[in-house]
């Protein structure tokens, strides 16, 4: 159904569901199946053509959508679901329904009280729930977590009315299995170059394996970040990043780069601030590693170092340190503009503050469990991370 309602979609060039109505109403009559299936299957196929539009216009090549995985996407109307047994009853058409079991844990039904169950999404492999919760009001902000976005950790300050200081949440190990599984596919494809169909299946397996380890790591480290944000009432900061194409870089560098999960951290907080309350605010990246945060003089060269040094004014601190300077100033600007944030008025950014304090860690790497940090202890504004 979603792929003949992609061609029905160019064909006739429909863009909206109701253009769809009468086509999905004549294939749930030809199909025998409830009419919400048709309905839905529709709106999957809209924006699959929508996005084939989008290319064309931007004068790139792409073939037609097609889907090969059967899949089902259900409303809340056609399905239940008992999470305390698992039994799903499906409707597949008037007065006929199906039903199974989904192993669902303690985590899952406990989520699933928390709201609303919305949607099903059903393939060969898994089922999928969508469920609908409220947004918890946000906080009144008492401090900023500027954070600067790099290949192994996450670098900036942390602004308070008390002091600043300056903060880590690194990830060390995602670089280094990212590094290890991209060796092993290597090896597979050298191995089993006259096999194609093998070579796919174990880099396929070996693809999963890195995916699932990575996640791991940054599900650790996003959640502490943000559970120290609701516990200090802070406001985290981010850079609104986009990679360029090309720019010169060799192909190793270009490799990493291509693999470099900042979208992927990015989404975790922005999702897990939301369910807190955490605001999340973007600001632009554009020279936050090159600007001296005393004087505001750029440095024009491509490359800085691991420490920043403003031939202007003298103003020397490490490049990512530096950077999160920055991004607090940005941001302190910003929300100096909106009326609902204007608690944060207070807050002042000094630099010099920083000239001799030590790397603050937001998460404990060497400890998977260590997803907490405890609060600040005393006037010095240090993090101590709870082990």
């Amino acid at each position: 159904m979603v792929n003949r309602g992609i061609r029905h979609a160019l064909e006739n060039d429909f863009t909206a569901k109701g253009s769809m109505a009468k086509f999905a109403q004549s294939l749930a009559g030809e199909y025998h199946i409830n009419g919400a299936h048709a309905r839905t299957a529709m709106g999957v196929s809209l924006s699959l053509a929508k996005g084939y539009r989008r290319k064309l216009r931007k004068g790139k090549k792409s073939k037609v959508p097609y889907v090969f995985k059967p899949f089902l996407r259900a409303d809340d109307a056609t399905f239940h679901i008992t999470p305390e047994t698992g039994l799903v009853r499906l409707s597949l058409r008037n007065g006929e329904w199906a039903s199974f079991d989904v192993k669902l844990s303690n985590y899952h039904v406990e989520f699933m009280g928390q709201g609303k169950i919305k949607q099903l999404i059903l393939n060969d492999r898994k089922a999928v729930f969508a469920v609908e919760k409220e947004i918890p009001e946000q906080y009144q902000l008492t401090s900023i977590l500027a954070l600067d976005t790099n290949e192994r950790s996450l670098d900036g300050v942390s602004l308070t009315s008390e002091c600043v200081v300056p903060v880590s949440a690194p990830y060390p190990d995602v670089s280094v299995i990212q590094h290890r599984y991209f060796t092993r596919r290597r090896k597979l494809a050298k191995k089993k170059c006259n096999d194609r169909r093998v070579w796919r299946k174990l880099a396929s397996k070996e693809g999963r394996r890195e995916r699932n380890r990575v996640s791991q790591r940054l599900h650790l480290m996003s959640k502490g970040l943000v559970e120290l944000a609701a516990r200090e009432r802070s406001a985290i900061i981010l850079e609104d990043l986009s990679l360029p194409k090309g720019g010169g870089r060799g192909k190793r560098m270009r490799r990493r780069l291509s693999s470099w999960p900042y979208r992927e951290i990015h989404r975790q907080i922005e999702y897990k601030a939301e369910e807190r309350g955490v605001p999340i605010i973007k600001v632009d990246p554009r020279y936050t590693s090159k600007t001296c945060p005393r004087c505001g003089d750029i440095k024009r060269r491509s490359r800085v170092g691991q420490v920043f040094e403003c031939g202007k004014c003298g103003w020397r601190l490490d490049r990512q340190i530096n950077a999160g300077l920055n991004i607090c100033k940005t941001a302190l600007v910003q929300l100096s503009k909106q009326a609902e944030m204007r608690g944060l008025g207070g807050l002042r950014l000094d630099p010099d503050a920083l000239a001799n304090d030590t790397m603050i860690l937001l998460y404990a790497p060497d400890n998977a469990g260590a997803h907490g940090v405890s609060g600040r202890s005393g006037s010095t504004g240090q993090l101590n991370v709870s082990r």
